[in-house]
């Protein structure tokens, strides 16, 4: 191959490698999109109480996991997790959820979110609302296309 053949060989190999690092780069853009879509609708349902919503968003797996602001256990697996949904909607007549510095990484087909949130859930039977500040770790998978939650974590911040 002579001076000029090198050099068109060159160019086109960095032009190969200049379109696939676009293209990774925007096909990681657009799941971080996604992710944050899922962890937003995550929210929206647990905002409403809204356990329709919450069946849609979560995998559908026994190795998802659960753990609350008030769990004293973590709820593993499917059935687990979408019991203590169901009961924690018939406790509380209002659920308020606010997210901030929110921070969203992914890697493949697994995806994670973290932040602060204070959460403010108030009994049915009334009296003072349930306050927290708490770290919030969310898992998220990619299952046919779709990023579904497969752990969430929210821990009370110590006052």
């Amino acid at each position: 191959m002579d001076f000029r053949g090198a050099v068109l060989t060159l160019f086109a190999a960095a032009a190969l490698v200049a379109e696939t690092c676009v293209c990774t780069f925007a096909a990681q853009v657009s799941d971080t999109k996604a992710v944050a879509a899922a962890n937003r609708a995550f929210i929206a349902a647990l905002s409403s109480g809204d356990l329709t919503a919450m069946e849609q968003i979560w995998a559908h797996q026994p190795y998802v996991t659960n753990v609350g602001p008030r769990s004293r256990v973590r709820n593993t697996g499917y059935d687990a997790v979408h019991k203590y949904w169901k009961e924690s909607f018939k406790y509380f007549s209002r659920i308020s959820i606010s997210s901030r510095e929110t921070k969203i990484r992914v890697n493949g087909n697994v995806a994670w979110v973290v932040g602060l949130e204070t959460e403010e859930f108030e009994p049915k039977s009334g009296g003072e609302p349930l306050t927290f500040e708490t770290f919030v770790t969310n898992i998220f998978e990619k299952s046919a296309g779709h990023w579904l939650l497969v752990s969430h974590h929210a821990q009370s911040i110590p006052k």
